[in-house]
């Protein structure tokens, strides 16, 4: 009964999260387990280039949006790597040449159009004894490193930082309060690599927040890459890829010798009493957020308004955690406004708790936890 209940709150908070805006590429899988689309979204509009996969890897349509509307070329291959069709849009219109290709890789039609209006139609006859050259299944082929989530990029050979993903990592300053958290996680991040290996253009998808966001951009800035190819020629490239923010054990738990001690600041005491503070409660053990504080940070969406007035601090709420670990109820206890203090409710809601227990027992509680605002830019 307990694990009905607990997959219909699981629904709920599905169906509640999704209204916060979608930002970043979302993934969806074959039966298999192999990814069968990556679809990139900017404050839930479809922005970018977005990918669709056969099951063999190969890429089945590649379609780019800009503003939510097709613009450019979308490109249908057959499941060999040969190209089915491409089409041109301007603007979410037909605009400019189409072809379409027998499954040999020939030639089949060429349609002209004008801003939605077909002008012109060439249907060309097929020829059986037309073989594909082998580059012509190139650009099918390349599956945009499916098995590495890490790098995605639009030519056939990616950018690559000069000693790898890890060298950027290396390159990262862990912002103070990110490690006062103790968050981790990852940051989204698109850049151009311009044919000389220095990344220009540098975005966030998806931030981290408490300043993982700026740290990720200067550590991109700070890196030079191998640049992309195209058919053996260097190119700019746009490319896409994950930057993991972890605390190492030795950052988190120093050593200090017995001389040291005794020189330990107020600021460190202060630090030590924050983390020790953020849930408060009046059982024997209090409810945690399962995957800690890190969790429920993750969870915060920084209101845009908050943001323009340079809004910080923290909001503090009154919360009801039922036996099961489900919250039941919210109420602000210390508020900052400017959208800050719902959007706390909401990141609240969405974390799912380890129940509080007395006497050994699962049992509801009532708890006091300080949600942190702070702004990535904030200096």
């Amino acid at each position: 009964m307990i694990s009905i209940i607990k997959k219909l709150f699981l629904l709920i908070i599905f169906f509640t999260s999704g209204i916060t805006a979608q930002n970043g590429t979302v993934k969806t899988y074959h039966m298999s387990g192999k990814v069968e689309s990556r679809i990139a979204f900017v404050d839930d509009i479809l922005e970018g280039t977005s990918y669709w996969y056969y099951e063999n890897g190969n890429i089945r349509t590649e379609k780019n949006y800009s503003n939510g509307k097709l613009n450019g070329l979308t490109k249908n291959f057959y499941p060999t790597g040969l190209l089915k069709d491409e089409i041109r849009y301007s603007d979410g219109m037909l605009h400019g040449v189409s072809r379409r290709f027998y499954e040999n890789g020939a030639l089949a039609e060429v349609k002209n159009y004008e801003f939605g209006e077909l002008k012109s139609v060439k249907n060309i006859e097929f020829d059986k004894d037309y073989i594909a050259p082998l580059s012509a299944y190139e650009e099918g082929k390349r599956k945009k490193n499916v098995e590495n989530d890490d790098f995605i990029c639009s030519a056939q050979i990616c950018p690559e930082p000069i000693g790898g993903i890890e060298e950027i990592e290396s390159n990262i300053i862990y912002p103070k309060l990110a490690r006062q958290y103790k968050l981790e996680g990852s940051v989204l991040i698109t850049t151009t690599i311009n044919k000389r290996g220095i990344s220009e253009n540098i975005k966030v998808l998806q931030g981290l927040g408490l300043g993982c966001s700026e740290a990720a951009i200067e550590a991109v800035k700070n890196t030079k890459f191998i640049p992309g190819e195209n058919n053996g020629e260097i190119v700019e490239t746009e490319v896409t890829f994950k930057l993991n923010f972890r605390i190492k054990e030795a950052e988190d738990k120093p050593t200090i010798i017995a001389s040291e001690k005794s020189e330990l600041t107020s600021e460190s005491k202060i630090d030590s009493s924050k983390q020790k503070d953020f849930i408060i409660c009046d059982v024997d053990e209090c409810p945690e957020p399962i995957g800690g504080i890190t969790e429920l940070i993750k969870k915060i969406n920084y209101p845009p308004h908050a943001k323009r007035n340079n809004i910080s601090g923290e909001v503090i709420l009154n919360v009801k955690v039922d036996d099961i670990g489900f919250v039941i109820s919210t109420e602000v206890k210390q508020g900052l406004g400017y959208g800050c203090d719902e959007a706390a409710k909401s990141a609240v809601i969405k974390t799912e708790f380890m129940p509080a227990k007395q006497n050994g027992k699962n049992v509801e509680s009532n708890i006091e936890i300080t949600v942190p605002f702070i702004l990535d830019d904030k200096k």
